[in-house]
């Protein structure tokens, strides 16, 4: 490296051309970039120096170019290219976010990177490094949620129904057969056995229980149930596109869902977070590796400062 080099954060300049760190150093692991006057090792170390996150940078550059990809670093995002083509002769097609093992993201700063990637229309990757400088990639988008269930209307309430702790049981015939077709509860010989959730939610479109009206109901449903109202906002809306939820508690979430009344496994698994969460790396990796098990896609629900209900979904992403 002669005296016209200089080393940035952001850039490398030797001999007048402008390279990212990564670029450079990779060029140089390669063979393809000659050094005067320092080290290979030397040179790794200020570059190194220069910024803390530069490794699990490189290592995240590395792995795209071994798998034939073109990259361009950028000081936020790396730009990922079409596998064979030069950066620049085609649109990027992703963006990618990168964090350690060890890092924790929280949901609005997810959402935040969602909403840039679409004003870009790109497509956002999370791209995690763990201990062992392994990458794990994931795609990292707006969940689309959207069904075709469409309820049997009654207009007769429920008339005849009581509370049980934290159940609500159904005894008139006909209230039970309208209801279990709607994809409602779980018979119990010829009852109806009713979540909290479900019974407000039925409660909101008319029904009775018990004498009770809906803001009394709802008080003694959140006292029963942690995150009540969270987890019945996100019901109510999913409901109304057109979904059926069940409990997701077999598969570690709140909610499984399925777009059609005939649908024999559910399409997504849904989790619903206060708008202040933090997603440790572990618990997202699990969450989505469990989902992914099932064929399922794992889905992050939360009520944003402008009451709107965000849902991130989150999937492994082979490149």
């Amino acid at each position: 490296m002669d005296d016209k080099a200089q080393i940035t954060e952001e850039s490398v300049i030797i001999d007048g051309e402008k390279l990212s760190p990564e670029e450079a150093v990779f060029l140089l692991e390669k063979g393809r970039l000659k050094l005067k006057g320092m080290e290979r090792e030397v040179f790794l170390s200020k570059v190194s120096s220069t910024n803390p996150d530069f490794i699990i940078r490189y290592m995240v550059y590395t792995d795209l170019k071994e798998r034939g990809y073109a990259v361009k670093p950028g000081r936020v995002f790396f730009w990922l290219y079409p596998r064979g083509a030069r950066a620049g002769d085609k649109p990027a097609k992703y963006i990618i976010i990168i964090r350690r093992e060890s890092d924790s993201i929280p949901v609005k700063e997810l959402d935040r990177l969602i909403n840039s990637a679409r004003n870009m229309r790109k497509e956002l990757i999370l791209a995690i490094v763990d201990d062992e400088s392994d990458v794990t990639y994931y795609v990292v988008g707006e969940a689309r949620l959207e069904g075709s269930h469409h309820e049997e209307e009654d207009e007769t309430p429920i008339a005849s129904c009581s509370v049980a702790g934290d159940r609500v049981l159904v005894h008139d015939r006909a209230t039970v057969e309208r209801l279990h077709k709607n994809m409602y509860g779980k018979l119990m010989g010829d009852r109806l056995v009713l979540s909290l959730i479900e019974t407000a939610y039925l409660l909101q479109h008319g029904a009775c229980t018990g004498g009770r009206d809906i803001e009394q109901f709802l008080e003694y449903a959140a006292s029963k149930t942690r995150d009540f109202k969270a987890k019945f906002d996100v019901y109510c809306d999913l409901r109304a596109k057109g979904l059926i939820l069940k409990t997701g508690f077999k598969f570690g979430s709140h909610f499984r869902v399925y777009t059609a009344s005939q649908q024999k496994h559910s399409s997504f698994l849904v989790y619903v977070v206060p708008p202040d969460y933090i997603f440790a790396t572990h618990e997202l990796a699990r969450a989505v590796r469990l989902a992914h098990g099932v064929k399922k896609r794992m889905v992050f629900a939360y009520n944003d400062t402008n009451h709107r209900i965000r849902y991130i979904d989150i999937g492994r992403k082979k490149l």
